[in-house]
């Protein structure tokens, strides 16, 4: 791909001393490359654009025969474009013409569920501007998002996407309400592991006890006939762990540096890649395109810079560290905490591990691990508020 961008031409040299002259043009900078031999007096190799001036300088002060056979590479498509100026002005006005359709929408997909007009609903969209050969950045999505929301009950909410020249309106109806709640009778089941302390039916059948040990879904009260009312206290067990770097690595740079570069065009990518002989290294990217107000062109040049680096490790202080993913493991902690858990243990654990520091706290809780669950074959009913849980 380098070797396109720059240009190369494939050229024939014909004489005695092959070697010798070849030498001959490496000492004054000349760069040769896929080298083959024809025959004993013949030779066939490439060589970039820019040294073809300062071979043809040498070659006619030599005895040898020079043939260039071949011109390939961007540079010299880019000079029989410029002879052909009317091929030239007609490819640009027409990729400018390829890119100014491409900011219309010429189809309008419309996604919605049963119960909803569709024709309606392509007819207001129609009407609030998304319709085909509308300029897809002269949409206004907000409105109308608004007027359709407020035309149709029955629409809780509106997405549109604009990808490419189609877009995409899916429709999200809104569910229909329960037309009545019946009660029904629930038992309690554990919503996480634990170890019971102590149990309190309220009505129903506990069927577990101080000191059993329960898994996230048993059954805990029974309701059998009657709506299950009551607490279950049990030990639980959080774990928080952080880490945070021991050894920082301080990195520093040689000087030295290489470059690659990324042709993005429209969806498609063209890498220009250089081996990186660095062990280590940074990288620092940066993007060039092309904008006219909001329009985009589809052409984008990345271009990412290596650094060479040397690595420098530095410890931290021990102490502070220890401080600090301490702290970050508490502040997660009363997050996860529900407000009834009461904290009965704890336990708090340092290690390095490698070039880390890793902090383990291990909290042990009291709390009502209780939580409603229908009695299957029964209808939807929730009775939070009168079981309290």
């Amino acid at each position: 791909m380098w070797q396109y961008i720059k240009g190369f031409c494939i050229i024939s040299i014909e004489g005695l001393n092959l070697e010798k002259f070849i030498n001959y043009l490496v000492n004054n900078g000349i760069y040769l490359f896929n080298i083959r031999r024809i025959s004993s007096t013949k030779i066939e190799a490439y060589i970039y654009k820019d040294d073809i001036k300062n071979l043809i300088y040498i070659y006619k002060k030599s005895n040898y025969n020079l043939k260039i056979k071949r011109s390939i590479g961007l540079p010299f498509l880019m000079k029989r474009i410029y002879k052909r100026k009317s091929l030239l002005i007609g490819g640009v006005l027409s990729l400018f013409i390829l890119i100014f359709l491409t900011t219309f929408i010429t189809n309008v997909y419309i996604d919605c569920p049963e119960g909803i007009d569709k024709k309606a609903l392509r007819k207001e969209l129609y009407n609030c501007g998304l319709k085909p050969w509308t300029n897809k950045y002269a949409i206004d999505k907000k409105d109308i998002r608004d007027s359709i929301l407020s035309k149709f009950n029955d629409v809780a909410y509106i997405s549109i996407n604009v990808k490419g020249t189609n877009a995409f309106v899916e429709v999200v109806k809104k569910a229909e309400e329960p037309k009545e709640n019946t009660k029904i009778n629930c038992n309690i089941i554990a919503k996480k592991d634990g170890i019971i302390e102590k149990v309190i039916p309220r009505s129903g059948e506990a069927l577990v006890g101080k000191g059993d040990i329960v898994k996230k879904g048993d059954v805990l009260i029974a309701g059998g006939n009657v709506v299950a009312k009551g607490e279950v206290w049990a030990r639980t067990f959080y774990e928080i762990k952080e880490s945070i770097e021991y050894i920082d690595k301080n990195k520093i740079k040689t000087g030295k540096s290489k470059k690659t570069y990324k042709i993005k065009f429209f969806d498609k990518n063209f890498h220009i890649k250089r081996n990186i002989p660095y062990k280590n290294y940074d990288i620092k990217k940066r993007n060039l395109k092309i904008e006219y107000k909001s329009f985009k062109f589809p052409v984008e040049l990345e271009i990412n810079t290596f650094y060479e680096v040397n690595i420098k490790d530095n410890k931290k202080d021990a102490y502070k560290l220890k401080n600090v993913v301490r702290q970050k493991a508490f502040k997660k902690i009363d997050y996860l905490l529900p407000v009834q858990a009461r904290i009965i243990d704890k336990k708090e654990d340092y290690k390095i591990k490698g070039n880390m520091l890793e902090f383990t706290l291990t909290i042990q809780t009291l709390e009502d691990i209780g939580k409603d669950e229908k009695i299957e074959g029964g209808s939807y009913f929730d009775n939070t508020e009168e079981n309290g849980n």
